[in-house]
């Protein structure tokens, strides 16, 4: 019985350890990003009523996007290798304050890739949008597929059922809109375009800067849509 009590005692912590690491809903794996988000605003505000960029690494890596949505005032609040739970969590701080006029949600594939069912993923987000529309019903919300990246061909599947939910989420709702970028980002038969990603053979999952050129092509045109949709909600003050 002693034997037994040690090694219970000893797995026990480790265990604890793992859940609190890698739990999707824990708010303090990122608090140190946030936190610097939260200084930078206060330090010099972003601007009202913006295109916001919100979601994981994804979103992080897209440095261009000032560049690539000119005249837009744009804000990127891409963090980590964030989840959906995650990117709802810190809303309150990194979404809301700015009272974005549209949204690229660009999150999902960490989830789904650590083999969360795609119904709950996107419930997430769900919640995501109904949160940001309680101030402001009118904001466009641009969902950014799932990628179907080598890294995550385990999971394809459910990438596919992701996809799937958002792009009929969107069809039937007001100023939302569904942006994928598989066809851009890979081949036909669905190998990837290697020279339009950072790392290379199976372990390829982001777009670099030849990705993102790409994948400004399939959003920028939405961003357009949207920006002229949401108009009634802010006025004539952020007109295009």
């Amino acid at each position: 019985m002693k034997y037994f009590t040690l090694i219970v005692l000893f797995i026990a912590p480790w265990a604890f350890a793992q859940d609190a690491d890698t739990a999707p809903s824990n708010k303090l794996r990122y608090g140190k990003d946030i936190a610097k988000f939260v200084a930078m605003d206060k330090a010099t505000p972003p601007p009202q009523n913006a295109l916001l960029i919100s979601g994981s690494s994804s979103a992080r890596y897209w440095i261009s996007a000032a560049e690539d949505f000119k005249p837009y005032p744009v804000i990127n609040r891409g963090f980590g290798g964030s989840k959906t739970t995650e990117v709802l969590a810190y809303m309150d701080q990194i979404t809301l304050p700015y009272h974005p006029r549209v949204v690229i949600y660009f999150a999902g594939t960490n989830d789904l890739g650590g083999g969360v069912p795609a119904e709950t993923v996107f419930d997430n987000v769900r919640q995501y949008i109904e949160k940001l529309r309680q101030e402001n019903p009118n904001c466009g919300v641009i969902i950014m597929s799932a990628l179907k990246s080598p890294k995550r061909k385990p999971h394809w599947a459910e990438f596919d059922k992701f996809n799937a939910v958002a792009e009929k989420f969107c069809a039937n709702g007001k100023n939302l809109y569904f942006a994928n970028h598989n066809p851009v980002m890979n081949q036909p038969n669905g190998d990837a375009k290697a020279e339009l990603y950072r790392e290379q053979g199976d372990a390829a999952m982001h777009a670099n800067a030849a990705g993102y050129v790409e994948i400004v092509k399939v959003v920028r045109p939405i961003v357009d849509q949207a920006w002229k949709a949401s108009e009634p909600a802010v006025g004539t003050a952020t007109k295009k």
